[in-house]
């Protein structure tokens, strides 16, 4: 169930929505010489954001720390964020079986240390599946944790 961020006995530095980090991944891509970059908002549904370079393709699932349509501080519980990240991983591995070998799989949520936390009780499979992670920060900058050698796509 949804939660107001000031009931958390520890505050979420800062709430974003997955239609934000979209929107901001598809603009740091755009910025690193991606074409044909898009992505999705509201209740679209497929891959939430890609863009190709080079000969590779970037595919991206997405999730926020609250509901695109939540207002305010309401940010999902524990509990979602844990099923949200799952979901992300099988949505991934779901792409990788459907696509061919230069596609790029890369997983993005917003900078707050309950997703990170989430994140890396899984982080040694995220790396054996070759799956990049994307932080989006409050202030619109995205850090970069790459599992093998893509440095010259990023």
């Amino acid at each position: 169930m949804p939660i107001m961020n000031s009931k958390q006995l520890t505050k979420d530095p800062f709430v974003m929505d997955e239609d934000t980090v979209n929107e901001i991944v598809a603009e740091y891509l755009k910025r690193n010489g991606f074409e044909n970059v898009s992505f999705l908002t509201g209740k679209q549904t497929g891959v939430d954001v890609q863009g190709e370079k080079e000969d590779w393709n970037v595919l991206v699932e997405s999730k926020g720390s609250q509901a695109n349509d939540h207002e305010g501080e309401t940010v999902f519980d524990g509990g979602q964020i844990k099923t949200h990240t799952y979901m992300q991983v099988c949505k991934l591995m779901e792409l990788r079986e459907e696509s061919n070998p230069s596609n790029i799989m890369v997983m993005a949520n917003p900078d707050i240390p309950r997703i990170r936390k989430r994140v890396k009780a899984i982080e040694s499979s995220i790396k054996e599946l070759d799956i990049v992670q994307f932080w989006v920060k409050e202030n619109r900058d995205v850090e970069v944790i790459l599992p093998v050698d893509f440095g010259f796509l990023f």
